[in-house]
């Protein structure tokens, strides 16, 4: 099971679902200032790290998938 990021720095938020998650787009290569970055993380481990070194102040985890 894969993990994607998203972080939106117009809001200051990133937040770390599963690869099936309802909110994840299915390009996830798409990104802009608004929208934010999508990145997908292949394990656990590095998803989590990901998510605690990412520059946004507001770092949660889906509520819908709950990674």
């Amino acid at each position: 099971m894969a993990y994607v990021l998203h972080t939106a720095m117009a809001i200051d938020k990133a937040v770390l679902h599963r690869d099936r998650c309802i909110e994840v787009p299915e390009n996830v290569t798409v990104h802009d200032h608004w929208t934010g970055v999508w990145q997908e993380i292949p394990d656990k481990e590095r998803a989590y790290e990901a998510l605690e070194l990412s520059p946004a102040k507001y770092k949660l985890k889906c509520q819908l998938c709950k990674p």
